[in-house]
């Protein structure tokens, strides 16, 4: 197909693309471990009924040839011949050609395939599209086939996901949407109970909470070896701290009334550094905060040495999983506990909280547009939504009394499959389902009704990726080392917001503003 020369060159140019979501969305899959890297793209050619739309595919018609781009989550990719592949192709009327990129490579592969020209009919990403894109007119707009082919989507997929992938009212993807991105503290309740302690509510009770833990022997060896609390390397997985003002380390927008503006320059990050400087001083954090890696941290944590950390709602009974089996003649519990809320502090707690996991754009001219949005609505109907979590009935689980009942070991072979194509958001039936354990079940759901009363809005999502954060990222971490440390007075954080304004930040604040005021204010 003839092409435009200087579409490729523009497109060739971008420094970013349509996924700054994809590094930070980090709680949507519950699965936090490292992405695999691969060499190269690989290719290769329900619950009890509830209204449900049909969408049956018509009977002798040619299957729809689909080409489509996603990230491979890190695992390996699936065969063309996989068994569930061929269901869900007989199911939609498809046939599939999947391009599995390297998610770990993904943004990078991504651009690198667009400026060679080489354009699937649909693309994996974690935000919308590029603004480069849709001013090229590669992007088509799903409104009207949504409307006449998209039943399940519009039943399943709530407003806020619309919103997030809508520009003036235009549906420029088709959206994962997600109920539990955001994360939770959870604390050694054994602990608590042990030294006679209530759940702190409030930061400086977290505090008192801490000291406890830190002087009072709560895990019974006789040495002073508890860690209080622990985060990771970068001020990681510290969020619920950061959050007990409203603020977040990580790439994080938010529209306070006036303009739109990233979190870690908020006043109230202030707060939250001179807290952590607290514990550091204390004695109450991890000593290796700065530098535990993932492997490090989840060690000290299932060792039984740490009394409290932030993660996803996802893992609330991995980890007690974890304890059982490490330190199984401890009596461990594990709960997900409502961030406490810091001192002086009104407004929204928790950590960041998007509508959105996965989206999938659809190139202009893709060959299909109405089998594309068919489709996808049928993984995401009920049928689908059973099929892409639990694979084909008989396999992996069976149907008794119109409930599912999981086979937990064969299910683990579906890891790759449900990663990569589950488009829908919690199904309550099916998770019950596959952890088969009551007590499991109550962990999950409780970490899960903590997440849905907290968190904040981040606004970069479904907003078009910024070109450059004029170094942002690497100024707040050194800042706020100092900070924390006490290599640098708590007032050094308004130097550093001063002088980062003045080396672009203005303008890149004054770039997402416009665009807020433009596509998403109301």
């Amino acid at each position: 197909m003839k092409r435009d020369v200087k579409l490729f060159v523009a497109l060739f140019a971008l420094t970013t693309l349509v996924l700054s979501g994809c590094g930070n969305e980090k709680a949507n899959s519950g699965n936090e471990s490292s992405p695999a890297v691969s060499s190269q793209a690989q290719e290769s050619g329900s619950p009890e009924g509830n209204g449900e739309v049909s969408a049956e595919p018509e009977t002798g018609s040619k299957p729809a040839e689909i080409r489509l781009f996603v990230s491979d989550q890190g695992l390996p990719p699936l065969d063309k011949a996989d068994a569930n592949i061929a269901y869900l192709e007989q199911a939609t009327n498809t046939d599939l050609n999947m391009v599995y990129l390297p998610h770990a490579q993904y943004e990078d592969q991504l651009r690198l395939k667009f400026a060679s020209g080489d354009f699937p009919d649909v693309y994996q990403s974690w935000s919308g599209p590029d603004s480069d894109l849709i001013k090229a007119g590669k992007i088509l707009e799903l409104n009207d086939l949504i409307d006449q082919f998209g039943p399940n989507l519009k039943k399943f997929i709530p407003q806020a996901a619309w919103d997030a992938v809508s520009v003036n009212g235009r549906i420029l993807a088709i959206p994962q949407p997600s109920d539990q991105s955001n994360s939770v503290i959870y604390m050694r309740k054994d602990w608590l109970d042990k030294l006679g302690l209530q759940v702190p509510t409030t930061s400086e009770e977290l505090l008192d909470v801490l000291r406890a833990f830190r002087d009072k022997d709560p895990n019974g060896n006789g040495k002073p070896d508890e860690i209080p609390f622990s985060m990771r390397e970068k001020l990681t997985w510290g969020d619920n701290i950061f959050g007990m003002w409203g603020v977040n380390n990580s790439w994080t927008e938010v529209y306070d009334g006036k303009e739109v503006v990233l979190q870690n320059i908020q006043p109230n990050m202030k707060e939250a550094l001179a807290f952590i400087r607290t514990m550091v001083e204390e004695k109450v954090i991890d000593s290796e905060f700065l530098t535990n890696s993932k492997s490090v941290w989840e060690q000290k944590i299932k060792s039984g040495l740490v009394g409290s950390w932030s993660h996803v709602q996802a893992l609330a009974w991995q980890w007690q999983a974890d304890l059982n089996a490490t330190i199984p003649g401890e009596q461990t519990d594990v709960v997900a506990i409502p961030t406490p809320r810091g001192t002086g502090y009104v407004g929204p707690l928790g950590s960041r909280w998007s509508p959105v996991g996965k989206t999938y754009i659809f190139m202009k001219d893709a060959k299909s547009p109405e089998a594309i949005v068919k489709y996808f609505d049928w993984l995401m109907s009920e049928e689908g939504q059973l099929f892409t979590d639990l694979g084909r009935e008989g396999d992996a689980y069976k149907m008794e009394g119109g409930k599912p009942v999981v086979d937990t070991e064969k299910i683990k072979g579906l890891n790759t499959f449900t990663s990569i194509f589950k488009v829908h958001g919690t199904n309550e039936a099916v998770e019950e389902a596959k952890l088969n354990d009551p007590a499991a079940y109550a962990k999950l759901k409780a970490a899960r009704e903590i997440g849905s009363k907290e968190g904040f809005v981040n606004e970069a999502v479904g907003m078009p990726a910024a070109k450059s954060d004029y170094n942002l990222t690497t100024m707040f971490l050194e800042a706020a080392s100092k900070i924390v440390l006490g290599q640098a007075p708590i007032d050094s954080f308004d130097g550093f917001v001063k002088q980062w304004r003045a080396q672009g930040g203005d303008q890149l604040i004054k770039e997402r503003t416009d665009w807020y005021n433009a596509n998403r204010k109301k």
